[in-house]
């Protein structure tokens, strides 16, 4: 059977040996680095240039696969190349002038003057086995090199931590970092591997874009026939492997690595969040060493694993101590739940999207914090904003689709003091992406019902009894509109990932939230998130259905949302208070009649059967008076007397009550509201105080 030729990169070139097929296959699998090759193609052709290339990046990223990608280049260009490993030789000075030289020789003022005849390319990998050279290359063997003669050096920290000298050296370092694969370069490799669109998802989501773990995963499915790769022992294998060659910084010290394995549960952390995750109370130690560690990279709030090394990290230790890795979650859950009790409002947005972090959902995790580049953008409040910068964003991802209506309630929001706005920047300044946020209030309440979409939302949600209760500005509103996520030119969601994680951080006002969606997704995220579809509409200019909804934060609370959404539970929702009044009332008009008070009190009577309902009601309202007048005031005293003369004394009548209080009739029936409103508040109080029941079944 004959094999196909196999074309290298340069067309019309056929493939003749095994080597060359070899080289074929992998330039084929180089995916996502064609920016470092053609940084290192200028690079290499700039003579004149005193850089010092440095590649750098955590175990398993790529470093060594990209220095051989390099080497191919160079060699393309006639250069002849001088690598070495660091692994693979003795680091002692001698050693590496012999593992340079052609043809071996120990003399190194031969070597220097071999690399400068042969305007040689250096790689020098793994270089953080030889960083105790540093020293003999900066004075013995890199000053006596030509320009000509290209210096690369990759290792797991980049040079300028290790070269601390006060001279040049660290100046002419040109650092390129190695990153991990995004979820659409994942899928682009394991697709040229053969893997299948399933399985595909399966191990992009097992290796969390990690290289070496990827081609790992692919060789594990294609050499044993993986069909469930999630179920794959052999994985499980590989993984730890994997995991102990990630930690291998940390080895020596057991410690540290149960600080870095707890540190995998959550996103971001300071020395706060560690000692939580980890209940010792002095971490200062281990936070100092983490952050001299290459899998972990510094952020706005501390620290965090590279995605790509958490996801490992994570799940191997899910598979090994799941009890432990649940213990370690529900730390982090407890101390951000009580970090954000005390939090700056600044702070309050990345602490609820580390919560939502903790949401195992897959939809989340994808659409919150997948691999996104986080660090070329930044979400800021749309301060001295230019609006037709935003317009111009706006209708580049909305091109054929934005209404005239989608447009005029682009430009009203965009003018509205009481917005809130927040604009995604690349790290020059340049928007990339918006999102808006609209409270409810009279003032902008007619911005919003001029649209027909969102129109019909207000209309719907806002009945003649709740629209009268609407606060005059944007300060009192409690209330909010989401409106908008604009992320143009983004099909990698690098921009709106991060937008959607600053919007994250409204919901801790604990209000209502509005929003309508004209797509799929969203629709799905709503849904997971636990709002309700309110309206369904086929207008928007184009026949784009919308879909309305609300999220009523002001029953459950939002401790109790979010806890119930990530923990896989509904939240146990509040009554409403208007409807519990309502209760109330009825239960006190037909105090002494139980047929009434079982069938009526679905509220005041719980979870308890309808014939257990009537004394359970009456201790309800007992304790809630009894609580009533603990506050002291004698208006108080005065309306629960009134309550009780009035309605819950057998033989007394509303008349004979307010002969015996010596108040007027008006008075009375004041006194009598004030008692019910008082009640019910009470009554409300302590149903949020108690604590969520789980339900039974299967968990999200």
């Amino acid at each position: 059977m004959a094999l196909a030729p196999i074309t290298v990169r340069r067309p019309g070139v056929p493939v003749t040996t095994v080597g060359e097929a070899v080289t074929s296959l992998e330039q084929s699998l180089l995916i996502a680095r064609e920016a470092e090759l053609e940084i290192f193609r200028n690079w290499l052709l700039d003579s004149g240039s005193l850089e010092v290339l440095n590649l750098s990046g955590p175990p398993g990223v790529g470093k060594t696969t990209l220095l051989q990608a390099f080497a191919r280049e160079a060699e393309k260009l006639g250069r002849r190349i001088a690598a070495v490993d660091g692994h693979s030789f003795g680091a002692t000075p001698l050693s590496l002038v012999t593992a340079l030289s052609a043809d071996h020789s120990s003399d190194i003022q031969e070597l220097i003057t071999e690399l400068n005849r042969e305007h040689s390319v250096v790689l020098l990998d793994t270089f953080e086995e030889l960083e105790h050279l540093t020293g003999f290359l900066q004075q013995q063997l890199l000053p006596y090199l030509n320009t000509s003669v290209r210096i690369v050096i990759a290792g797991r920290r980049p040079l300028v931590l290790s070269w601390h000298r006060a001279d040049g050296w660290p100046k002419i370092v040109r650092l390129l970092p190695v990153e991990g694969f995004s979820v659409t370069e994942s899928h682009s490799y394991l697709a040229r591997r053969g893997l299948g669109d399933k399985l595909i998802d399966q191990v992009v989501t097992a290796t969390g874009g990690n290289p070496l773990a990827l081609s790992l995963a692919a060789d594990i499915v294609l050499q044993f026939g993986v069909r469930d790769f999630a179920a794959s022992s052999h994985w499980r294998l590989a993984a730890r492997s994997l995991v102990s060659r990630l930690l291998s910084e940390a080895a020596p010290d057991p410690a540290l690595v149960s600080a870095l394995e707890a540190c995998s549960v959550v996103r971001v952390f300071d020395e706060a969040t560690l000692s939580a995750i980890t209940h010792e109370p002095d971490v200062d130690a281990a936070f100092d060493r983490l952050c001299h560690l290459s899998v972990i990279k510094p952020c706005p709030h501390g620290l965090m694993l590279h995605d790509y090394v958490r996801a490992i990290i994570a799940q191997d230790l899910l598979w090994r101590r799941p009890l432990h890795h649940q213990t370690l979650r529900r730390r982090a859950l407890d101390h951000f739940r009580e970090r954000l009790r005390t939090s700056s409002a600044e702070d309050r947005t990345w602490l609820i999207a580390e919560w939502f972090f903790l949401w195992s959902n897959a939809l989340i995790q994808e659409t919150f914090f997948g691999s996104d580049g986080v660090d070329n953008v930044n979400v800021d409040p749309g301060v001295d904003v230019d609006a037709a910068q935003l317009r111009d964003l706006y209708l580049a991802e909305m091109v054929g689709i934005a209404s005239d209506e989608d447009v005029r309630l682009l430009g009203d929001v965009l003018t509205y003091p009481g917005t809130r706005l927040r604009v995604a920047r690349e790290k020059d300044g340049r928007p990339m992406g918006f999102s808006t946020v609209v409270p409810v209030c009279t003032e902008s309440i007619s911005i919003l019902e001029r649209h027909p979409v969102h129109g019909k939302l207000l209309e719907r949600f806002y009945v003649n009894a709740r629209r009268e209760t609407l606060p005059k500005t944007a300060d009192a509103a409690t209330a909010q509109y989401l409106l908008h996520v604009v992320a143009a030119s983004d099909p990698g969601g690098a921009v709106r990932r991060p937008l959607l994680r600053d919007l994250a951080g409204i919901f801790g006002l604990g209000g209502t939230y509005l929003c309508t969606t004209r797509d799929a997704l969203f629709d799905q995220l709503m849904e997971v998130c636990g709002f309700e579809a309110l309206t369904s509409s086929e207008e928007g200019g184009d026949d784009r259905p919308a879909t309305g909804w609300v999220l009523d934060l002001t029953r459950v609370g939002f401790e109790g949302w979010i806890e119930g959404i990530i923990e896989g539970r509904p939240a146990r929702a509040l009554p409403d208070p208007i409807r519990l009044e309502s209760e109330v009332v009825g239960a006190l008009v037909h105090w002494n009649d139980s047929d009434w008070l079982a069938t009526n009190c679905s509220i005041l009577g719980g979870a308890a059967t309808t014939a257990e309902r009537p004394p359970i009601v009456r201790k309800a309202i007992e304790e809630a008076l009894s609580r009533l007048r603990t506050e002291s005031s004698v208006v108080l005293e005065q309306a629960c007397r009134a309550l009780e003369l009035g309605y819950m004394k057998r033989r007394t009548n509303h008349k004979e009550a307010m002969c015996g209080m010596a108040v007027s009739r008006a008075t009375f029936y004041r006194l009598c509201k004030r008692g019910i409103r008082g009640v019910a508040d009470e009554i409300l109080t302590s149903l949020r105080s108690l604590p969520d029941q789980p339900e039974t079944g299967d968990r999200r």
